[in-house]
């Protein structure tokens, strides 16, 4: 089984392809990696490792730490392309954006999903769309998602929603039914649309890809 968990201050993996470490530090999913040899799917590592700074690192934090660790023990090096991928388009509704800008001071920067009494909440805190589409992409949706919203700055959001099998990668993370006499909440694309006045629509689109240039199976230590 692959896991990624903290035990105190030590990072440690399981079981972990490459192709995991990499999806991971990088918020992409496995499509979006190309060029790389087989074996980064089918080798499997145990990693212990620890941060340079003190605390335990928040989530950017380990991804850059994630980040350090792939050039070092893997050598890899990738440069930035494009491809026509399958995607999720993420658009302004017709009616209008319905996000609310972050306030000044206000939330320190997160994005998550949790239950609540109507199905589930994913909500972000003083987020960009980049930041938002990232997640949605990489915990969420089983394909790329492409911003073409043209919204700038940061934003709070929450959207209620009821999960299904095509999100998590059928893995529902367990949330519980609805109480008795409240009501579900609609599905996540429904819930998009109705609550922030965003609308994702599937279609092909150009997306971002890590086009590896070079990599090397670490040596044992």
């Amino acid at each position: 089984m692959q896991a990624l968990t903290f035990r105190g201050r030590n990072l440690i993996t399981v079981n972990s392809s490459l192709a995991d470490l990499i999806m991971f530090a990088y918020s992409v999913q496995k499509k979006q990696i190309t060029g790389a040899p087989d074996w980064i799917e089918q080798d499997r590592y145990d990693i212990n490792a620890t941060p340079d700074q003190e605390g335990t690192p928040g989530a950017d934090q380990v991804r850059l730490m994630i980040r350090k660790l792939l050039a070092d023990r893997f050598q890899l090096k990738f440069h930035h392309d494009k491809r026509e991928l399958s995607a999720f388009v993420l658009t302004v509704g017709k009616d209008g954006s319905k996000l609310k800008p972050a306030q000044p001071n206000g939330n320190l920067h997160g994005i998550g999903v949790q239950p609540a009494k109507s199905g589930a909440m994913m909500f972000a805190n003083n987020s960009p769309i980049p930041a938002f589409t990232s997640f949605l992409q990489s915990l969420v949706l089983d394909r790329p998602v492409v911003d073409q919203t043209e919204l700038t700055g940061k934003y709070d959001l929450t959207v209620t929603f009821t999960p299904d099998d095509s999100l998590f990668n059928g893995q529902p993370l367990g949330f519980p039914e609805p109480a008795e006499g409240v009501e579900a909440a609609p599905r996540f694309f429904d819930a998009i649309q109705q609550q922030l006045g965003l609308k994702l629509t599937a279609e092909k689109a150009q997306v971002d890809v890590l086009a590896i240039d070079h990599v090397e199976k670490p040596s044992p230590n």
